[in-house]
């Protein structure tokens, strides 16, 4: 039985799933739309939300809690700036 699973593991192990959504992340982020499966984007969701309310308090933490979860310079500058 599943009972409170509620992470999708979408058929991946731990750190491949993690640098996959970084990616996807990334990807939505900086190009503001993506096309990926419908089980994907409803983990990605849950994985990207938090940033953004994250980024509304600009500061050096905020920006540097961001940038572990996405490695990626420029989408947490474009994070900061525009979304």
């Amino acid at each position: 039985m599943r009972h409170l699973n509620a992470i999708n593991h979408l058929g991946r192990k731990s750190a491949d799933r993690k640098a996959m959504m970084a990616n996807l992340a990334s990807s939505l982020i900086v190009h503001k739309r993506i096309s990926t499966t419908t089980a994907k984007a409803r983990a990605l969701r849950t994985y990207v939300e938090p940033l953004i309310t994250k980024s509304k308090d600009d500061s050096t933490h905020s920006r540097r809690v961001v940038f572990s979860y996405l490695e990626n310079k420029n989408a947490v500058a474009e994070l900061f700036r525009e979304v």
